[in-house]
Formats: structure tokens, sequence, C-alpha cells
């Protein structure tokens, strides 16, 4: 299940989501095998570019792995209906990171079940806090859409865990697409499983505080982690075989190394006020 690997800019990428057509908006699924994963796993919500994939662990409670944005929420909440519970059922949301396609409709969450907790990583909780659009993508990646500031019940470090029932989540920070990216690593029917959102192949950008440097080593901690399962940000189903893991992984190293060598050639040392007045 080799997906495509994306490393690119986003200039010039502008979805109009603001209209985005309602009979167009994802739908939940009719039955539970459409979104069951493994007996207590189940992707409820997930849908190109505007919506990231959105994971339901069974705890036996519910606990989310990112919640998508709120292009979904009709989607989410459907699902997690046809699972049996209400969305106010939801004991945390785990951010992967703080782009509005991943964690948008946390704040339709906060209006409407406020006892549903959102946990994030320090890197890019004060973003969320502030409703940071550009860094969201709000702007100008996702031209028009709605966002509102989400309340931050936990920040998240590395290797700090979340416990919820009987299932233990740990938190391993993977920063390069954002400061505070991070992928979530448990164990489901003896499977050791990582959500690491788009701290894989996710894009390339100043704006958003991308990082080469910090990718790489995030990058090397994930071959290291010897995974059963990956699943990444917007993808449909998991990497299941540790080799194509392992390739996924060495391909966006190798990719992100290219992008670091690039920029030390580009990037002389030199003050910023020289440079403006050299015009290069």
């Amino acid at each position: 299940m080799r997906g495509i690997i994306f490393l690119a800019t986003m200039t010039f990428l502008v979805f109009q989501i603001a209209a985005f057509p309602e009979e167009e908006r994802p739908k939940s699924a009719s039955t539970i095998s459409e979104i069951e994963h493994l007996h207590g796993l189940y992707k409820v919500a997930g849908h190109g570019g505007e919506v990231g994939s959105v994971y339901c662990v069974l705890t036996p409670d519910p606990v989310l792995i990112d919640c998508g944005s709120r292009v979904g929420w009709d989607q989410l909440i459907g699902n997690l209906k046809l699972l049996g519970f209400s969305p106010g059922d939801v004991r945390w949301v785990i951010a992967t990171h703080g782009h509005w396609d991943h964690m948008d409709a946390m704040a339709l969450f906060q209006k409407e079940f406020p006892s549903v907790k959102f946990a994030i990583h320090a890197g890019d909780a004060q973003f969320v806090v502030n409703d940071d659009r550009v860094f969201s993508c709000a702007e100008p990646l996702y031209n028009g859409v709605e966002s509102a500031p989400v309340k931050v019940d936990r920040i998240l470090l590395d290797n700090d865990t979340v416990n919820v029932g009987n299932t233990v989540f740990r938190i391993v920070h993977t920063p390069g697409h954002t400061p505070g990216s991070i992928s979530i690593v448990t164990k489901i029917a003896a499977k050791k499983i990582a959500f690491c959102g788009d701290s894989v192949d996710g894009y390339y950008a100043l704006i958003n505080r991308s990082n080469t440097i910090d990718w790489q080593n995030s990058l090397k901690k994930l071959l290291a982690l010897n995974l059963d399962w990956l699943y990444r940000g917007h993808s449909q189903c998991p990497e299941d075989s540790k080799d194509e893991i392992r390739s996924i992984l060495e391909t966006c190293l190798e990719a992100t190394t290219f992008k670091r060598k690039k920029q030390e050639s580009d990037e002389v040392y030199r003050g910023l006020e020289d440079e403006m007045r050299k015009g290069t």
C-alpha cells in the first residue's frame, strides 16, 4: 500500500471550502464493517485534503486521534452514533498537530459537547489557542474557511502518556511539519501502531514553521520504532508491512535530506540587512 510521497510548498494551493457544497461533504458509513480496521479501532472521518483522517480507539470509552475539520463534522458524528456513542461520550481528542484539517472540529466539540477534552503538543498549542489562521492553514491554504480558538486541556511533551481505560497512548514528538507534530503510539490487538498525522509526508512551508533538521530527526525516530502498522494523516488505510513502512520512511527521509541540502546551498551566512541590500 505504498503511498505517494509529498514534500512540497503550499504556494498557490487554495481550497475554497467555505463554498464546499453540502451534498458533496463526506457522509457517514452505513455499516460498522465499512469503518472497522481492528476490533476497537475505527476510521470515523476523513475526506481528501480538507478533512484529515480521524480514528476512534475504544478504551472502552472512545478516544479520537485528531477530529478533522468542520467539513467532516456530520460524517464524524454519524460514525460515532453508528458505533453506539454520542459525541459527548468521547473522553479525549489527541491532536497529531495544530492544522485546520486535523483539529478544527474541536471548536464544535467545545461548543456543543464541552466535556470532551483536548490534548496537543506544546509546540503547536499557542497557535491553536490564539486561532492563528496562517499557522493552521485556514489562510491562505484553505481560503475563506471558518475557524475558532480552541481551549487546550492538556499540553503534551515527548514521551508523555495518555492513559484512558485499558489503553496507553505514548507521545513521540516528531516535529518538522510543525513544531508540535507528534506521533501517537499504542498497542491494539497485539499490534504496535503509530498515528503520525502529517509527520511523514506532509508538506513543507516556512509560514507554518516547518523545519527540515527537525524533520530528519523525527523520521529517524519513527524508523527506530519498528512499527507493525503506520497511519498517515490523509491515508485511507494503514501501512501494515514492516518493509513497506521502512521504505516509506526512508523515502521521506531522503526527500527531507534533499530539501535540507538545498537550503544549505541557498542560505549563506550573512546579515539580513546585507542580504536585503544585495537583493539576493
